[in-house]
């Protein structure tokens, strides 16, 4: 990219957006990075509305300069706020934090991109809003139309979040404003209601797409049930692996809407929430099977763990809980039910325990009582410390945590697995087989995204300030895609650094996705390279 077109654009951007919204000097340092990647980045654009990002994508139009655009950047493992391609001004949308169209009778929400689950959850507090926010692990600081976006999930009752996802406005890359056929029609009302609206679908080309900025999406709320009871289950005999799998498929259908999604941990990815890294006993950064069997055994933690949520009136609870006990009970060693008061019971115990013992049932009521306040739709960031545990610096009390900045070295390898219980063994064989040799320990976990398929999340552990140990992983990652596809176990989303996967020679989709976005986006100037493959100008 010619260097005097950055230069001429960014002073049209300061005089559209004001010098203290553009930032130049240490544009640098918003691309950190969990995964380890660095990108040249030549400015940071702060637009306020909807008319300034406009005005911002004329601008790169006429000077041909890509733009790349980030609800909060807090994209953890993924490339956090880091474009695809070198040389991308980064268009900051965390100032469009705006909450509009709430309707507590209907239970949907207009949010602007900088919108975090945080944000959202204290909107519906102030409003009385007896809704659930769609929470993830990622925290308070996570947007919640990125994540939709990128068709992130959870496991409260909409655990598909893009699903919830109703109606769109998006700035094209030409400045024009996207708007569905309903609400051009007059009908804005009823576009928010339904999802799919009127003749094509072009909604969905915004989801791993770069077909747009998104500045506004209206989202359906989970009404907040009369009772929210957590369930944990464990099996401490792994060869019981292939009988708890499709038990978990038979929950799903016969709990349908009261138990909403599972998942299921193996013992390193308990331990890793339990205990600091032992990196002593680490060879070659990996715990030998013998060290992750001892400290199981010390720590109390099973092979396998489950946990799960029911999401219903005391009635219907009732019942849930006995059919959870029916199914499950043959393939478990343990099944127990928890609440919010069973938790503050065993806190005030902890008060008068002594010392250790207290230490220790104060530390496993503040995991449960995190869990439990994720599953009543309420974010924070207990699950976001399996981040640090091979590297990164802690914030002090009271500071949220940032991987990125913190130092923490992450990248998700996130693939689709049938719930089969044959198909989740190939796939734990091969997890467990491909990691170690780049020093990785293989931390699983599979959520149910329906009663058809696991999504699974491995969190691919290194030190990032270890130059080798990042090339490794990120090694890893590529090993594990490799061996993924041959298996059948392909990701559902990807990291900056994998989108030249999608650039398979001949691949219809692929070439479709192409000429479409050629076609609104001819000078390729939004998020070049992101989902969807350049074209070359001459098959345009």
């Amino acid at each position: 990219m010619d260097s005097t077109y950055t230069e001429s654009a960014i002073a049209e951007w300061t005089s559209i957006l004001g010098e203290s919204r553009v930032v130049a000097a240490k544009a640098a340092d918003f691309g950190a990075s969990t995964i380890g990647t660095k990108r040249s980045i030549p400015a940071v654009l702060r637009p306020e509305n909807q008319e300034q990002v406009a005005a911002v994508l004329k601008v790169a139009q006429r000077w041909h300069v890509a733009v790349y655009p980030v609800s909060t950047g807090n994209n953890w493992g993924y490339g956090s706020a880091n474009p695809v391609e070198d040389g991308c001004v980064i268009l900051d949308l965390s100032r469009l934090n705006r909450i509009s169209g709430f309707d507590p009778e209907m239970g949907i929400v207009t949010v602007e991109p900088g919108v975090t689950q945080g944000a959202l959850r204290d909107f519906l507090d102030q409003q009385e809003g007896n809704y659930l926010v769609p929470v993830t692990g990622a925290g308070p600081t996570c947007s919640i139309l990125g994540n939709a976006l990128e068709r992130g999930y959870g496991i409260t009752p909409i655990t598909d979040h893009f699903a919830a996802v109703t109606k769109i406005e998006a700035i094209l890359p030409d400045g024009t404003l996207y708007r569905t056929p309903l609400s051009e029609l007059g009908g804005a009302e009823v576009d928010g209601l339904f999802k799919w609206g009127l003749g094509p679908y072009l909604d969905g080309l915004f989801s791993q797409g770069n077909f747009g900025v998104v500045v506004n999406m209206t989202i359906a709320l989970a009404p907040a049930p009369d009772t929210v009871t957590a369930f944990f289950f464990s099996t401490k005999d792994d060869a019981k692996l292939e009988a708890l799998v499709p038990t978990v498929r038979a929950v799903l259908r016969t709990l349908g809407g009261s138990v909403v999604a599972i998942n299921l941990l193996n013992s390193q990815r308990m331990l890793s929430m339990m205990t600091p890294f032992p990196e002593d006993k680490a060879l070659d950064g990996v715990l030998p099977a013998h060290e992750v069997e001892s400290l199981a055994n010390s720590h109390g933690v099973p092979a396998w763990s489950g946990v799960g949520a029911i999401y219903a009136s005391k009635e219907v609870a009732r019942a849930a809980r006995r059919t959870l006990r029916r199914l499950l009970g043959p393939v478990t060693d343990r099944l127990i039910f928890i609440n919010r008061r069973k938790v503050e019971a065993v806190r005030k115990i902890a008060r008068v325990l002594p010392g250790r013992l207290a230490t220790r049932v104060k530390g496993m009521t503040d995991t449960l009582s995190g869990a439990l306040e994720i599953m009543h739709g309420t974010p924070n960031d207990v699950a976001l410390a399996l981040a640090y545990w091979r590297s990164g610096a802690l914030p002090g009390p009271g500071q949220p945590k940032n991987p990125a900045r913190d130092g923490c070295g992450l990248i998700w390898f996130a693939p689709l697995v049938p719930i089969r219980g044959k198909d989740v063994r190939r796939y734990i064989n091969m997890i467990e087989r491909i990691c170690p040799q780049y020093g990785v320990n293989p931390l699983i976990t599979l959520t149910t995204v329906n009663d058809r398929c696991f999504d699974s999340t491995v969190p691919l552990l290194f030190d990032r300030s270890d130059a080798d140990a990042t090339t490794r992983a990120n090694d890893c990652y590529r090993a594990l895609y490799n061996a993924g596809r041959k298996e059948g176990f392909l990701p559902y989303r990807l990291n900056i650094d994998a989108m030249d996967i999608l650039n398979t020679s001949g691949a219809t989709c692929s070439r479709l996705a192409s000429k479409l976005k050629a076609a609104v986006d001819p000078n390729f100037i939004l998020a070049p390279g992101r989902y969807v493959p350049r074209i070359k100008r001459s098959e345009v």
